[in-house]
């Protein structure tokens, strides 16, 4: 027996299940993506818009003028740059009093604090929930008289957490005006480039492997080479991992493999590295690794 018209017999069911269109999905979702992938950005919601008192047109209010009203300087780049947002307005908070308020010195020298750090350690201050803030370097300290706590300097500044406050803004901060104890204590070294320092101040142990000399080699290259944005960890290229892998854990191996231990034993007293590399059996690129360089390709730190 054979059914002229299936249709007639069974109907068309219902069963309450989407299929989904996956491209069209995927381009509904990407500027979510986008969004969510990146660790920086700051909420109009995080940023506190109180003031000493209202400016005359808010409309066209100055940086400097928020400043000077008691709003941080953090706040109100972004509140700026949001293009002044009817959405949140700037309130009045007469717990704000002009006393109280930073100087612009006091703000000069919190924002160059930031600065500091993060050139030289890739990292905003701690915050004052940090239960492990890092050593404040002694420059900071010693040289440039920043001896409160870290957090100080942050607060100062701004209100929310300050790792939202895209860090590359360092990137584009010229030397030319920097006074002279700044641009030779930046000269010393950077973030990104203290695992290559033994490599310029050391000679290799005398049974150093044939193999491993290409990537002693590179390695000294690097580290007499003037650092480059594009190994700075705030800047660095994604090319950097898929050429040489992870710089930090394959030079440590690379480290324990090319001197004596006497040696590290020095570098770590004199602060050269913080500690005796620990090796990691699962970062074995520098085996591989070629002399040349093709990891600092320009973008030179120091180049204005």
């Amino acid at each position: 027996m054979s059914f002229s018209n299936t249709t007639a017999i069974v109907g068309t069911p219902e069963f309450g299940v989407i299929h989904i269109n996956a491209q069209s999905v995927a381009e509904a979702f990407q500027k979510y993506l986008n969004s969510a992938s990146k660790l920086t950005g700051v909420g109009l919601d995080d940023v506190n818009t109180s003031v000493m008192t209202l400016p005359p047109d808010p409309s066209t209010v100055t940086l400097t003028t928020l400043l000077d009203l008691g709003m941080k300087l953090f706040d109100a780049v972004v509140w700026l740059t949001a293009g002044r947002p009817a959405t949140h307005p700037l309130v009045v908070d007469d717990g704000i009093k002009k006393e109280d308020i930073p100087s612009m010195h006091d703000i000069a020298r919190s924002v160059f604090y930031c600065y500091f750090m993060l050139l030289t350690q890739a990292r905003y201050p701690a915050g004052s929930d940090d239960k492990n803030p890092p050593n404040t370097p002694n420059f900071l300290k010693v040289i440039m008289g920043m001896d409160k706590p870290q957090h100080v300097y942050v607060s100062k500044i701004c209100s929310f957490e300050p790792q939202k406050f895209d860090p590359k803004w360092a990137k584009w901060v010229s030397f030319a005006g920097f006074g002279q104890e700044v641009t030779s204590r930046f000269g010393l070294g950077v973030a990104g480039y203290r695992m290559f320092g033994p490599f310029k101040l050391y000679e290799p142990k005398p049974d150093l492997p044939a193999n491993l000399r290409p990537a002693f080699d590179f390695a000294r290259l690097i580290a007499k080479t003037p650092p480059s944005w594009d190994i700075h960890p705030l800047t660095r290229k994604a090319a950097v991992l898929s050429k040489r892998g992870n710089l930090n854990k394959n030079l440590g191996n690379l480290i324990l493999d090319s001197f004596k231990m006497s040696d590290i034993e020095e570098m770590v007293k004199a602060r050269i590295l913080y500690a005796i590399p620990v090796r990691e059996a699962a970062h074995r690129n520098y085996l591989t690794w070629t002399s040349e360089d093709d990891i600092s390709e320009g973008a030179f730190i120091f180049a204005t």
